[in-house]
């Protein structure tokens, strides 16, 4: 009995190598996909040469597959394919087919048929276009995964001769990582990703793209020289207009210290400009206006500076998670392909044998190994985020004490006589013309929305705030520094209120409901923490400050 299950054990472990020595190379031939293999294989074609093309294939493609069955690769490569189409011609939506039923389809496939080039290929797109619908739903760290996933795929063979897109699959992927990396402030990684993916580039235009691209990462490094070289480089290869320098450009003619010529340059880097170029021109533009005494243009792009500063602060755990992931995947070794299995029998029954024991050992392991790993994972990158928010905080509470400064520094030392500076603003050109436009109109809740010619234009607004600091010197600055949780708007709004005006009057003037104003006058009050209304509130704070 015993010598009886020996040769059954061992007739089959022998039916096993014979069939896995005996199976075909490839998955994708066209006996697996009688019906449509000649069809996907046109689409894959027209997505490089006429998208629009490739986009209603699909569609009559997917209309085939409602009236008749497809087999599974059929089905798995026309969502991909589907996919695609709908990328290159810029129409993907968070409607589009889920990748991720593709992804098992082809990963267990592709466990099976190792040596199959365009199998490999067809995983590495899924990944990469995974990764596109998660970043087209801002998740950045799952689509910089399947990035990285893409990129493992096509590095783990270095033949791809026969496909004749790899190339620039390649190029496309590394340049999605830099995008990425970039974006999150990992300038040396982004630097490296982006030369690697101008290396599989062919054309002037993507070489251009790569060469401005380097160029702003440069820029974001304060290297304003190599990066304006770098734009000009990519200029003279590809026109497109020099705005893309303008902070350089800027950053130049400021540490030249000639300052009315860089700030046409800086405003225009802050309007169209990257987050790092907005942040780097408002730096700049709020240290000019501050050396020009102009405080409302230096408090703007302060402000400016430091709620970036405090998005930077927001990001910085999406960012080691980021930097954690490249990091590994930098220090993982190349897997080589696959060598074709040795037909020598004591290696067959080597590696069946070692096979029988990885399996057991995979089984009782995993979900250890699996769990140790995320909680030593999660606790890195806790320790990463607590060190990088002591670090924000303490370069955000240094800001906010110069900022102090700077203000105490520009506040007055006397005192005004605030009935002849009441007396002022009220007789005042703005205020008597605000109130003429009102006289004879009793506006009620109900009537606000009769009223809509009667709203303020903004020259009006500016005037108005101008009156009141012209009277009260210096109000709206210290009104905000006093009240920082309020904005221009509430300002506006409280000068509104010193006219004497009721909120739905305010409403008409503001052309907004009067909820909206009712709203914004009880968060003023809260914020000045009074019960009064706004018109006693506002006088009672002008009077104990000036």
């Amino acid at each position: 009995m015993k010598a009886f299950r020996f040769v059954f054990c061992l007739l089959m472990l022998c039916a096993s190598v014979l069939c896995a020595c005996t199976r075909q190379k490839s998955a994708l031939v066209e006996t697996n996909a009688p019906r449509h293999f000649k069809e996907l294989k046109t689409i894959e074609g027209l997505l490089e040469s006429d998208p629009e093309l490739a986009l209603d294939s699909v569609k009559a493609l997917k209309e085939k597959a409602q009236q008749t069955r497809f087999t599974d690769a059929d089905g798995n490569e026309l969502r991909l394919r589907e996919v695609q189409a709908q990328y290159k011609n810029r129409c993907l939506t968070e409607d589009s087919p889920d990748l991720s039923p593709v992804i098992t389809f082809y990963d267990s496939l592709a466990a099976l048929f190792p040596n199959d080039a365009d199998l490999q290929y067809l995983l590495a797109n899924t990944y990469y276009y995974k990764g596109v619908q998660l970043a087209f739903a801002n998740d950045d760290v799952n689509a910089f995964t399947h990035y990285l996933k893409a990129m493992q795929v096509m590095r783990q063979r270095e033949d791809w001769s026969a496909t004749p897109y790899a190339p620039r699959f390649v190029a496309l992927t590394y340049t999605r990582l830099s995008e990425i990396l970039y974006r999150y402030g990992l300038a040396d990684a982004a630097l490296e990703t982006c030369r690697k993916a101008d290396s599989y580039y062919d054309s002037d235009n993507d070489h251009a793209a790569m060469m401005r691209f380097e160029a702003a990462i440069h820029q974001s490094k304060k290297d304003y020289d190599k990066a304006l070289a770098l734009f000009q480089e990519a200029e003279e290869l590809v026109t497109t207009g020099s705005g893309a320098m303008e902070l350089s450009l800027g950053a130049k003619l400021f540490d030249l210290q000639q300052y009315d010529s860089a700030v046409p340059h800086l405003e225009q880097a802050y309007l169209t400009g990257d987050r790092f170029a907005r942040v780097d021109a408002a730096s700049k533009l709020a240290e000019i206006y501050r050396d020009k005494g102009m405080d409302e243009e230096e408090l703007h792009y302060t402000r400016s500076y430091v709620e970036n500063s405090m998005l930077e602060t927001r990001m910085s755990a999406k960012k080691m998670e980021i930097e954690y992931l490249y990091a590994e995947a930098q220090n993982a070794p190349t897997e080589e392909a696959e060598n074709e299995t040795n037909n020598a029998p004591w290696l067959i029954w080597i590696l069946v044998l070692v096979a029988v024991i990885a399996f057991m050992a995979f089984i009782i392991v995993l979900n250890r190994k699996r769990i140790s790993h995320i909680e030593n994972k999660i606790v890195s990158i806790e320790q990463k985020h607590e060190q990088e928010n002591a670090v924000k905080d303490q370069e955000l509470e240094q800001m906010s004490q110069q900022l102090n400064a700077t203000r105490e520094q520009l506040e007055y030392a006397g005192k005004v006589d605030f009935d002849e500076a009441w007396k002022a603003f009220i007789e005042s050109a703005i205020v008597q013309k605000i109130k003429r436009s009102m006289e004879g109109k009793d506006i009620m809740i109900k009537s606000v929305g009769a009223y809509q010619n009667l709203k303020l234009k903004e020259m009006d607004y500016i005037g108005l705030v101008q009156e009141a600091n012209r009277c009260f010197p210096d109000f709206s600055s210290r009104f905000l520094k006093q009240y920082p949780d309020l904005n221009i708007a509430d300002l506006r709004h409280c000068c509104l209120g010193l006219l004497g005006m009721n909120d739905a009057e305010i409403a008409v003037l503001e052309g907004i409901s009067y909820s909206g104003a009712n709203r914004r006058t009880n968060k003023i009050l809260s914020s000045m923490s009074t019960g009064e209304n706004l018109e006693l509130a506002m006088i009672t704070y002008l009077r104990n400050v000036f």
